[in-house]
């Protein structure tokens, strides 16, 4: 509980297909390497129902799914034993044989659930490929190309449109939630809409949208935000190219689906790229050495960390959740005494609540009246 909205802008560990437990994470995946270690140099792909048979003892203990040692021709609707015996180990060899220190421990196949979101695919937003991801059992763990919650893929596909990034929306949220400031409502006269250009990314067709005199007045306080956030695209994923996704631009055409149902292939299909540019700007900071040109969202996550405005802001909406109410000029005290019971114990946000719950804006409040 030290810096808190500081790490919340600026750590660099995530939580990603974890499920609260380290000591049960690593069980997991050293049992999926002990069954790694055991076949990895038999012939395994050729094995029949005599030359599996014969580790029955060794598949009681690892317990594989769905197979029975003591009967290896039944199974499930996916196959017998001895078929989910080799889906499992082409799953397990694809997740360890490129020297993987670790193995995921997400499902040896899929079932039904093709047809839906697994957790593991997580993995994606995070830019790891299923099929050659070190992932690691211990948590929080360090993922490249990622700063606090502005760079978490969950924030960025919360402020996306679905097929496409979103500058403005992810602008004007850092505008309002972070530097206090607020945004007009679009006038009814205007046609909210950006271009189509099958050639161009969507920055250059924004731009050319929205930063005609009349638009800017508005779109100058999120767009060189927004922008800076271009080397994610709508799903969160970094990256330092647009894919143009449209048919002309096909590159190289994936099937419907996985070959034996493998879900560890990337069925997204590959388009002609263009090279993004995440440059913003940022004003209001509070603070002019903060103030100016950024080069990418991590640049600019830094320079909201550093902040007084932004530390304020985040207490302002702490004061609004625990009160219910929008503050007035009359909980300055008790704002003022929330970001200096903030500064005075090394930014424990434990004290910024102490501070609002013992205030006279929360023990005078008002009940609501019907």
């Amino acid at each position: 509980d030290q810096n808190v909205f500081e790490e919340l802008l600026t750590t660099e560990e995530f939580f990603f297909y974890y499920d609260g437990d380290n000591e049960r994470m690593q069980a997991a995946s050293d049992r999926i390497k002990r069954i790694y270690a055991h076949f990895k140099d038999l012939d395994w792909r050729n094995f029949g129902y005599e030359e599996l048979s014969e580790h029955r003892e060794f598949l009681r203990e690892v317990k594989m799914r769905s197979i029975n040692p003591d009967n290896l021709e039944s199974g499930n609707r996916q196959g017998s034993g001895l078929r989910l015996f080799k889906k499992s180990m082409t799953s397990i060899t694809a997740r360890l044989d490129k020297g993987q220190k670790h193995a995921a421990p997400f499902d040896m196949y899929r079932g039904y659930g093709s047809d839906f979101m697994p957790g593991e695919n997580v993995a994606k937003f995070f830019n790891y490929r299923k099929d050659n991801w070190d992932w690691s059992p211990i948590q929080p763990a360090k993922v490249p190309n990622r700063k606090g919650l502005l760079t978490h893929p969950a924030w960025l596909v919360a402020h996306s449109k679905n097929t496409e990034t979103d500058p403005v929306i992810r602008g004007k949220w850092v505008r309002e939630k972070l530097l206090a400031g607020t945004i007009p409502d679009v006038p009814i006269t205007v046609d909210a809409a950006v271009p189509e250009d099958h050639n161009r990314t969507l920055r250059d067709r924004l731009a050319s949208a929205t930063e005609a005199d009349y638009c800017w007045k508005c779109h100058q306080r999120m767009n060189p935000l927004g922008y800076a956030f271009e080397t994610y695209d709508d799903f969160g994923r970094f990256r330092t190219d647009e894919s143009l996704e449209y048919p002309e631009h096909i590159v190289e055409k994936k099937p419907d689906e996985a070959p034996g149902r493998n879900h560890l292939l990337d069925l997204r299909d590959v388009y002609k790229t263009t090279p993004i540019d995440s440059t913003g700007y940022l004003q209001g900071s509070g603070n002019d050495s903060l103030d100016g040109e950024v080069r990418d969202a991590i640049d600019l996550t830094e320079r909201l960390a550093g902040s007084r405005r932004v530390r304020q802001s985040i207490i302002r909406h702490a004061f609004r959740y625990f009160m219910g109410r929008n503050e007035t000029l009359s909980d300055s005290k008790t704002l003022i005494d929330a970001e200096q019971a903030y500064a005075d114990n090394h930014g424990s946000f434990d004290a910024v609540i102490i501070s609002l719950l013992t205030s006279d804006s929360f023990i005078y409040r008002k009940p609501i009246e019907d």
